[in-house]
């Protein structure tokens, strides 16, 4: 491209892009991502102009930032002065326009070194979180994969569905009356089941085997949030057979219907069939456990 045609496409955008003069590009191929920068326009931190998915960013706007950067932490651009904010920097000086605290705040050294490691932790793991992939001819933003940051969230979502375990137990499970498991056995279930398929996993290699794990954890937590509206009906009425059932026997379709379709992101379906039936058979046995 021209040096005199970048400068007019670049005039152009500023121009389209006014009072706000601040762009965001973003991935949406992640509804998470799609979500909340949605939120930033709807409550008047953005134009709707300034919110653009990575797919449809003009050559200007992508040769103004370091992709392999964008890719992990959402970029900002500020066309009036050709700056680029990156990650929690972006998020920090879109909600410092209405909201000039937070950003004080969340510049202060100890507060934004955590705002950092959890944005981070949420971003490397975001296409575990919503298991979608770029489509065929798409611009890949995909996050680079990293160890350090996969294992920290599998560990952080292990200990919390372990905790959740306990008002599901008292909650949820104790309102059936064929539940007769004690807490300790139901957490003991728990992890024999996190440990088979940690053996699971050393079957494959090392990025398939976090993924599969990542899915799998997913799936637990889902499972465990879906749990809530139940744990909190239980504080206003008494939860019978039949809805408890009925509730849990659809939660458990759901689930099937994301196992296939989680599993087969992870590649572990079309790949690596033996260990995906040897974990739904784990999955049945954990099951029948519980309510047999």
């Amino acid at each position: 491209m021209h040096v005199s045609n970048f400068s007019e496409s670049l005039k152009f955008t500023i121009q389209y892009m006014k009072p706000y003069n601040k762009v965001l590009i973003y991935d949406d191929n992640c509804p998470l991502c799609t979500w909340y920068t949605s939120l930033f326009v709807r409550f008047g931190l953005l134009s709707s102009e300034g919110r653009i998915p990575f797919n449809r960013a003009s050559v200007p706007l992508l040769s103004m930032i370091e992709v392999d950067t964008g890719k992990n932490e959402i970029p900002l651009i500020d066309v009036s002065n050709n700056k680029v904010y990156y990650g929690i920097d972006a998020m920090l000086d879109i909600l410092g326009q209405k909201m000039p605290a937070i950003k004080v705040i969340g510049n202060l050294s100890p507060i934004k070194w955590f705002l950092q490691k959890l944005y981070k932790l949420i971003s490397f793991n975001r296409k575990v979180i919503v298991a979608k992939k770029c489509g065929n001819g798409q611009f890949d933003c995909s996050p680079e994969f990293n160890v350090s940051y996969r294992i920290g969230f599998l560990l952080i979502f292990l200990v919390f569905n372990s905790v959740m375990l306990l008002p599901i137990h008292h909650h949820v499970l104790s309102a059936l009356s064929f539940h007769h498991l004690s807490f300790a056995q139901l957490e003991k279930a728990h992890l024999l089941f996190v440990f088979t398929n940690c053996m699971l996993a050393i079957f494959l290699p090392l990025r398939t085997g976090l993924e599969y794990l990542g899915q799998v954890n997913m799936l637990a937590l889902c499972t465990v949030l879906l749990c809530l509206p139940l744990i909190l009906l239980s504080n206003l009425f008494v939860l019978g057979d039949t809805l408890v059932s009925t509730y849990l026997f659809l939660l458990l379709l759901f689930i099937i219907r994301e196992y296939f379709r989680r599993m087969r992101y992870a590649g572990v379906l079309e790949k690596h069939q033996l260990v995906a039936r040897v974990n739904f058979i784990c999955l049945a046995a954990f099951l029948g456990y519980l309510f047999i």
